[in-house]
């Protein structure tokens, strides 16, 4: 029996390909200019995508469509409304990258309580005047403020506790109080408390319509003008506008961000010019380990579905009801 065609459209770690080439017809993609996706997946059963858009059309056009795996957590790049329509499962690889998540927000965390970036760029360009002008701030007492007790969110926060001595306080209005109550952490009642109480702010929540636009002007001006806020979720959590506003007006100390609502970030986004803003371009979880696990589980999920099985992490599950 022929086996089925399953398309992969961006670079996945290799263990992942090969546990598709021995399972299915596999079809890789990675930086493809001869064959678009558009294209390939009217013929496809399965398709795994780390950034690419699978839209309503495209899902329309795949009657064998049964699978689409996304290499990572959020999936906003994939219909999922019309994916559900069609009977066509949407998974994901949440355990992961939450490790190497959590570390690249300790990075941020101290580069920017250490003026490292800042200093780094200074010395390097021949700017460096007084030390002092780079006197930074401990970890050790300060409030870490994460929105989402996730896997990364809750990843952030135990490092952060036992590993600085930094106080917690989170917000997640989908946890119990008898959670809140084993994690030993302080339970923020809405955003705007978490924002008054932290000297770091993480934000380690999906996209969605309650949290699209969650920063705004209004948000920022309850944080501390000496706290820091830190984004590896989704760019479209937070204002530009008013974040470039309050950095620049020294209304809160910096920020960090690992995404934008505009990917890739371009040059002349304001926010690129300040000092106190330190950049990276969506790679929070692009680490070896994660890499490896993200296209192993993305494989085997295919796999899963392919042979009939349940996967482990459906978006949408109602589509077995």
């Amino acid at each position: 029996m022929a086996r089925k065609r399953v398309i992969i459209t961006e670079y996945i770690d290799p263990a992942g390909l090969e546990i598709l080439a021995r399972n299915s017809d596999l079809l890789y993609l990675p930086d493809s200019t001869k064959v678009k996706l558009e294209d390939a997946i009217r013929e496809a059963y399965g398709v795994g995508v780390r950034l690419a858009p699978v839209t309503a059309e495209m899902i329309a056009s795949a009657p064998n469509l049964k699978v689409i795996a996304k290499h990572g957590v959020g999936y906003d790049n994939i219909d999922v409304a019309a994916a559900t329509t069609r009977r066509t499962v949407v998974v994901t690889t949440p355990k992961a990258n939450a490790v190497s998540v959590a570390e690249h927000i300790l990075s941020l965390m101290l580069c920017l309580a250490n003026r490292i970036c800042v200093a780094n760029t200074d010395l390097k360009m021949g700017r460096f005047k007084r030390r002092e002008d780079y006197t930074g701030v401990e970890l050790k007492g300060k409030t870490l403020g994460v929105a989402g007790l996730g896997r990364i969110g809750s990843e952030v926060a135990r490092k952060c506790r036992s590993g600085f001595g930094m106080n917690v306080v989170a917000f997640d209005p989908y946890l119990t109080a008898e959670t809140f109550e084993l994690t030993g952490y302080k339970r923020a009642e809405t955003v705007e408390q978490l924002l008054e109480e932290a000297d770091f702010v993480v934000l380690c929540v999906p996209i969605t319509p309650q949290t699209a636009g969650m920063i705004g002007r209004r948000e920022l001006t309850r944080m501390k003008p000496t706290s820091f806020l830190i984004n590896t979720s989704r760019g479209d959590l937070i204002d530009e506008g008013a974040l470039y506003a309050a950095i620049s007006e020294g209304r809160i100390a910096g920020a960090a961000a690992d995404v934008f609502r505009k990917e890739p970030v371009t040059p002349d986004n304001p926010l690129l010019t300040l000092d106190n803003f330190i950049a990276t371009p969506h790679v929070a979880g692009s680490t070896n380990e994660a890499m490896r696990r993200m296209a192993t589980d993305l494989a085997e999920e295919i796999v899963r579905v392919l042979s009939g099985e349940r996967p482990l992490y459906p978006v949408n599950p109602e589509v077995y009801e």
